[in-house]
C-alpha cells in the first residue's frame, strides 16, 4: 500500500514537471517572439525617420541653393516666400551692418517660411478692431510727434504717473505732441470698468481686440501700427514707449526739431541696436523654442523698450508683417525682422537712453531714462523740468 501510495505521488510530481517544463517553453516562445516583432519595429521606425530626415535634408539643402544659385528663379509659392533682402551680401552667414559684417541666419528663416506660417488673422490678415478708441486724437491737428505707450492693462497709477509727467506737455516751441496708451483684452470686469471710465475721462485710451498678456506683445506692437495708419498717419515722428521709461520730452523734441530743420523725415529708426544676439532656449523668461526659431543668432535689432520713427517706417514696417512669420519676442520682431525686410536702416544715436538707479545722476542727459520705481520715474521728471538745456550734458 505504501509503495503504491510512492508511485502515485511520483507521477503525479513527473506530470507537474512536465507541465511546468512545457509552460516555461511556451513563455520563451511568446517571449521570443515579442522580441523579434519589437526589433523588427524599431528597424523600421530608424529606417523611415533616416528617410524622412534624408529627404528634409535633401528639401532644405535644394531650398539653400536655390538662394545660393545664379539664377535667381522664383520657387512654388505655396511653399516659399521670397523677397531679396539688399542688406545681404550673400547667404554666407555675413550681413553688412553699419559697415561692420554680422552673422545672422535670419535670411533663411524669412525666405524659406512655409505659407502656414503666414495665416495669423491678426499679424498677417491684419483682423484688428478698437474695443475702445480714440479717433478724434490726431483729427485736424498739426501732429509733430505722436507717442504711443505699452502698458498693461491693469496698470491704471502708471498711465496716471505718466499723464502727470511728461505727458502733460502737449505742446513745445510751437510743436504739438499726442499721446495714447495701446492695451489688449482683459478678462477682469472689474479693471474693464475702470478703463472704460479712464478713457471717457482722458481720451487717450486705444484697446485691441486681443488678450493684454506678455507673450502678445508683438500683436501689441502690430496693433499699435495699426491704429496709427488709421487714425494719425499726418504725425511727422512716432516714439514707441513702454511704462517704465520717462521721455526727456526738451531733449526730444530738440533732437527732433534738428532732423526736421534738415529735412529727414524718412526712412529714421532710432534706438539701442543689439548687433548679436542669440535665442535663449530655456531657464529664461524670453525662452524661445527651436520650431519657433530653429538657428541660432537673431538678425540685428532695437530693444523694444523704446524707438523714434518717422511715419514711412511705421507704414513699411505694418506692410511687412504680412509676409513675416509671427515671434513672439515684440523686441526681435518688431525691432529686427521687420526693419531687416524693409530695407530700414536703424541708427542708435548718443544719449539715446540711460538705466537710472536709486542715485539719479542729475547732470546727464538722455532721450529715455529706464526706471521700474515709480518713485526714481518722478524724480527724473521734476529734474528734467527744473534744468535748462545748457545744463544738459551728452
Amino acid at each position: 500500500m505504501f509503495t503504491n501510495v510512492n508511485v502515485r505521488i511520483y507521477q503525479t510530481l513527473q506530470v507537474s514537471h512536465v507541465n511546468a517544463m512545457r509552460m516555461k517553453t511556451k513563455q520563451t516562445i511568446i517571449l521570443a517572439i515579442v522580441c523579434a516583432l519589437s526589433l523588427l519595429t524599431f528597424k523600421l521606425y530608424c529606417n523611415t525617420n533616416f528617410v524622412f530626415m534624408k529627404d528634409t535634408q535633401h528639401r532644405y539643402m535644394k531650398d539653400l541653393s536655390f538662394y545660393n544659385s545664379e539664377d535667381k528663379e522664383t520657387p512654388e509659392p505655396e511653399r516659399i516666400v521670397h523677397k531679396t533682402i539688399t542688406k545681404a551680401t550673400g547667404i554666407n552667414n555675413k550681413t553688412v551692418f553699419k559697415e561692420m559684417n554680422i552673422s545672422t541666419e535670419f535670411e533663411y528663416f524669412y525666405l524659406n517660411v512655409s505659407q502656414e506660417r503666414l495665416n495669423d488673422a491678426l499679424l498677417h490678415k491684419h483682423q484688428y478692431r478698437t474695443l475702445l478708441n480714440n479717433d478724434l486724437k490726431c483729427i485736424g491737428k498739426n501732429v509733430f510727434l505722436l507717442v504711443f505707450v505699452h502698458v498693461a492693462s491693469h496698470k491704471i497709477l502708471r498711465r496716471h504717473l505718466i499723464r502727470s509727467t511728461y505727458g502733460s506737455i502737449s505742446e513745445f516751441e510751437d510743436h504739438h505732441i499726442e499721446y495714447i496708451f495701446v492695451l489688449g483684452q482683459t478678462s477682469n470686469i472689474t479693471v474693464q470698468r475702470e478703463i472704460n471710465d479712464e478713457s471717457r475721462k482722458y481720451k487717450d485710451i486705444v484697446q485691441g481686440n486681443f488678450v493684454d498678456s506678455y507673450r502678445n506683445l508683438t500683436y501689441k506692437l502690430v496693433f499699435s501700427m495699426f491704429w496709427v495708419n488709421s487714425y494719425c498717419s499726418r504725425a511727422k515722428y512716432v516714439i514707441k514707449v513702454d511704462d517704465d521709461l520717462i521721455i526727456n520730452i526738451p531733449f526730444v523734441m530738440s533732437h527732433l526739431q534738428q532732423k526736421a530743420k534738415n529735412n529727414v523725415f524718412t526712412n529714421v529708426l532710432e534706438c539701442i541696436t543689439q548687433l548679436v544676439s542669440e535665442p535663449l532656449r530655456k531657464g529664461y523668461k524670453t525662452n524661445i523654442s527651436i520650431l519657433e526659431y530653429p538657428f541660432q543668432t537673431f538678425p540685428p535689432y532695437c530693444s523694444g523698450a523704446s524707438s523714434i520713427m518717422s511715419m514711412d517706417v511705421i507704414r513699411k514696417m505694418y506692410d511687412a508683417t504680412k509676409q513675416v512669420p509671427f515671434i513672439w519676442i515684440e523686441d526681435v520682431y518688431g525691432g529686427g525682422f521687420l526693419p531687416w525686410v524693409s530695407n530700414i536702416e536703424m541708427q542708435s544715436p548718443r544719449c539715446f537712453l540711460e538705466k537710472v538707479g536709486d542715485k539719479y545722476n542729475d547732470i546727464s542727459c538722455s532721450l529715455v531714462y529706464l526706471t521700474d520705481s515709480m518713485r526714481i520715474q518722478r524724480i527724473v521728471w521734476e529734474t528734467i523740468s527744473n534744468r535748462t538745456k545748457f545744463q544738459c550734458k551728452c
